[in-house]
């Protein structure tokens, strides 16, 4: 990382970019976000990212020359894969793991080269017949393995447009995450359910993350967000999307029911942002379709139908799904989901996520690439 051994983490999100600094002992030692605003355009205007990184700079007393980026898009794509090998003679598997993860790198160039790997996730291996969920550092072959891998990867165009973006600022990305996964494999430790959905409610796109015996399972985004919630608002009531904005978010926290009867309850906050009366009960119902859809076509995506929704745990994570924390929707739920809940984020947690992951994730890596004679044994392995 730095000179000084900080640990540089930016969530480059769509409404606010996150920077926080930790130190060797992986303390705090500086945050901020900022806010993107809206403008009548619809267009956002962005923070100087520049300016983030000098106002941190400033604080650590330190050049910072590399970070570690969380970034999620609505292009997301994942491939399953599952590669099998006979062998001749006893090897550890984990090395074996190596090799193919090498191999792997290779098919994603030939055969999908407009994207790249951001996470490459163990699904479980089958060793000389028997199933595992993980893989043993020790553990041997005998005759065959099959390793069964998930693979998020996203666009090489968006990656090197970000690339290039921080180039300009001299600065190094040492690793690019997925912040959807990063965040809800986090929070699933805390959580310690059997089965969880995280559905991540964002500007402009809405991500649905399943996992099964702490195994992700399908990752997939709508491009539908929060600001689909004010575009509706500012469109229907005629007012301006940055007072839509303002409108929405005088609903956080306010103990509001939302649902498909009617109510002809007055709300006095509405008239103090727009000076001007609305129905409060058209109000909440153009709110309650929107999030009742991001909910349906979150949850109606090819890959879902496999699965029993009855048994699962639904939780609402980011700064779209706000609208859910002390509130309370009535929602037509066909899918009969066993409980629908909101969890609350904080933007220096969220950055403690992508760090988590990466300290995880360069431990691995310290294991499984200074073998002596890998790449030799990549050429040799290949050849039989």
């Amino acid at each position: 990382m730095s000179k000084l051994n900080f640990y540089n983490v930016i969530d480059l999100g769509s409404s606010k970019n996150r920077i926080v600094i930790f130190n060797s002992d992986l303390s705090i030692v500086y945050s901020e976000t900022a806010i993107f605003k809206y403008i009548e355009d619809v267009k956002l205007d962005t923070p100087d990212l520049k300016k983030v990184i000098k106002n941190a700079e400033k604080k650590i007393s330190s050049h910072i020359d590399d970070v570690i980026l969380l970034l999620d898009t609505n292009k997301i794509f994942t491939i399953d894969i599952c590669l099998n090998k006979n062998i001749e003679e006893k090897i550890i598997a984990r090395e074996i793991y190596n090799i193919l993860n090498l191999e792997l790198s290779q098919l994603i160039n030939n055969f999908y080269f407009n994207y790249e790997i951001i996470h490459t996730i163990l699904n479980g291996c089958t060793i000389d017949g028997k199933f595992f969920e993980t893989l043993d550092n020790e553990k041997k072959v005998s005759k065959n393995i099959k390793i069964e891998f998930k693979l998020i990867c996203y666009p090489k165009e968006i990656l090197n447009a970000v690339k290039n973006k921080f180039y300009t600022y001299n600065l190094n990305i040492s690793k690019i995450y997925c912040t959807s996964y990063t965040k809800s494999l986090f929070y699933l430790k805390k959580l310690n359910t059997r089965k969880i959905l995280f559905l991540e409610i964002g500007l402009k796109r809405s991500s649905l993350i399943y996992f099964e015996n702490n195994l992700l399972k399908f990752i997939q985004s709508i491009s539908i967000g929060g600001f689909h919630i004010t575009k509706d608002i500012s469109n229907i009531f005629k007012i301006s999307l940055e007072d839509a904005e303002k409108v929405k978010k005088s609903f956080n926290k306010s103990n509001t029911e939302f649902s498909y009867s009617s109510n002809k309850n007055k709300n006095v906050i509405i008239k103090e942002i727009l000076k001007k009366d609305i129905s409060i009960d058209l109000l909440k119902k153009v709110i309650l379709y929107r999030v009742q859809e991001i909910i349906d076509l979150s949850l109606t995506k090819p890959e879902f139908k496999n699965f029993s929704t009855e048994e699962l745990d639904l939780f609402l994570i980011g700064d779209g799904s706000i609208l859910f924390d002390n509130n309370s929707f009535y929602l037509k739920d066909k899918y009969k989901l066993k409980s629908i809940n909101f969890f609350a984020e904080k933007d220096t947690e969220i950055c403690n996520t992508g760090l988590n992951y990466y300290l995880q994730d360069y431990q691995n890596q310290k294991k499984i690439v200074k073998r002596q004679g890998l790449f030799e044994k990549f050429f040799n392995f290949f050849d039989k």
